[in-house]
């Protein structure tokens, strides 16, 4: 069986994603399958088909792209048109199957993979939901017409794809809220780097013991700064403890918005507080298995398109997590009941700084790892998107 990739990353430059598509990519070649990947060239110095991959048939060809800061919407758009335009060429050959990784142009993607390759079955990986994410971060407003038209472009995609893989349960029911057959969505949570939760002995803690002073609780988050990432309310909960002299707080990455939370934290007069560059992505797990507390905080409502990818890896790593992500989230009441996480509401600042105060004082319990070894192993949920990609399922 041979399957196309036509990917909106790249494989030369590390991304959040790569270790999603490279368990997928395996899987299926474990299966028997061949592979041929159409990719970005985000311009990296990494090999385009990665070293886990080299020993199955994979095959790829690798696209000029001209990469755009996130926050220049329109930029961004009109160069996933011109990398399309460049991907048309070749999508030609027989396949039997193809995938196409998360996008902004679905539509035009689907239409462009119909109209070269026939009924070949499309399965299409829907990691958040655009516009209504520009929506809910204000970057577009939801009803005008740019909106409805770029909907639309989605909806199409939806609507001509076979199958559909999304990662929560609130993203599946926004999908089918826009129109999207129940029977088409399939729910796959992501995974993490690993089959095994984190132990901590095990990890290069180098870069943690750089960052944290281990006489505080410290208090992480890791990430992107940007829109959709509401990280003005670990600003906010800082803030609110005043003589806790013996918490800190850790903001580390970069983006847009990093400016913006430094000029917030300094007019404050907040002093418990670092702001560190991203850090490599291999280092995740020692840093959210170093930390007393990870906070992962999104905007008002975005928990309805994406679901951080971070997620899982804080999971695996048994440390407590405080999600402010809505307390109507589905996927929320989930993780709260089954992990024992704690779910509060984006803006709530005061809750954050209890929820902290409670953990520090041993007052919650946890079993984060059970619910990440139960719903997030790599080897099973990669293994079901293979399934659904070539039939199975």
């Amino acid at each position: 069986m041979k399957v196309l990739f036509l990917l909106s990353s790249g494989f030369n430059k590390h991304t959040t994603s790569e270790h999603l598509l490279t368990a997928v990519i395996r899987s299926l070649c474990e299966q028997g399958c061949k592979i041929h990947i159409i990719q970005k060239d985000l311009g990296g110095e990494l090999n385009a088909i990665p070293e886990k991959l080299e020993k199955y048939m994979v095959t790829t060809t690798v696209i000029p792209f001209s990469a755009q800061k996130k926050s220049d919407f329109a930029a961004r758009y009109i160069s996933d048109l011109q990398y399309l335009k460049r991907c048309k060429p070749f999508m030609k050959g027989e396949y039997d199957a193809v995938f196409i990784q998360s996008n902004n142009i679905a539509g035009f993607l689907v239409h462009a993979i119909r109209k070269r390759l026939g009924n070949v079955p499309i399965t299409y990986n829907v990691q958040d939901i655009f516009p209504y994410n520009a929506a809910y971060s204000g970057m577009i407003k939801k009803g005008k017409i740019l909106f409805c038209m770029l909907a639309a472009v989605q909806r199409y995609g939806y609507m001509h794809c076979d199958h559909i893989i999304t990662i929560s349960e609130d993203m599946r029911d926004l999908l089918i809220e826009d129109g999207v057959p129940k029977d088409k969505i399939n729910l796959v949570y992501n995974w993490s780097y690993q089959d095994d939760p984190y132990n901590k002995a095990h990890l290069d803690m180098t870069i943690p013991n750089t960052l944290f002073n281990k006489k505080y609780v410290n208090v992480v988050y890791a990430g992107n700064i940007g829109v959709m990432q509401n990280v003005d309310v670990i600003i906010e909960a800082a803030a609110l403890m005043g003589a806790q002299s013996d918490i800190w707080f850790h903001i580390i990455g970069d983006g847009s918005y990093k400016k913006d939370l430094q000029d917030k934290a300094d007019n404050l007069g907040i002093s418990n507080i670092s702001f560190w560059p991203m850090q490599p992505f291999q280092d995740a797990p020692s840093i959210y298995s170093a930390a007393d507390v990870n906070v992962i905080p999104l905007v008002k409502d975005i928990y309805r398109t994406a679901l951080p990818s971070k997620t899982a890896t804080c999971l695996a790593c048994g440390k407590p997590v405080i999600f402010l992500i809505g307390k109507n989230s589905k996927f929320g009441q989930k993780i709260e009941k089954e992990a024992g996480c704690t779910v509060l509401e984006c803006d709530d600042a005061k809750g954050l700084r209890d929820a902290i105060l409670n953990m520090k004082n041993c007052a919650l319990k946890l079993s984060a790892i059970s619910f990440f070894e139960k719903n997030m192993k790599m080897s099973d949920n990669s293994a079901a998107y293979a399934d659904i990609i070539i039939g199975r399922k």
